[in-house]
């Protein structure tokens, strides 16, 4: 029998955007139960192709939650240990 596990700490992408005239990317993710989902979020950091992006915010009517990355400045992320 072939096996299969789920990953921890994964989340699935919905969408990634370049946005070279205002030095920024910004990665979607789908957020379907909406608040329940986007609290878990909030205050959090992805690690996307080795970069990371911050929470920015959701909208509500989509159910889409959206995370940036400076391009061209500092991006102001810390790592607790």
């Amino acid at each position: 029998m072939k096996t299969a596990s789920i990953a921890t700490n994964k989340i699935v992408i919905d969408s990634y955007d370049v946005r070279p005239d205002l030095g920024t990317e910004f990665v979607t993710i789908n957020v379907p139960n909406g608040w329940d989902d986007v609290k878990k979020l909030t205050n959090k950091v992805i690690t996307f192709e080795n970069k990371d992006f911050a929470f920015t915010g959701w909208n509500s009517d989509t159910n889409k939650a959206y995370f940036k990355r400076n391009m061209v400045s500092m991006n102001f992320i810390a790592i607790i240990k």
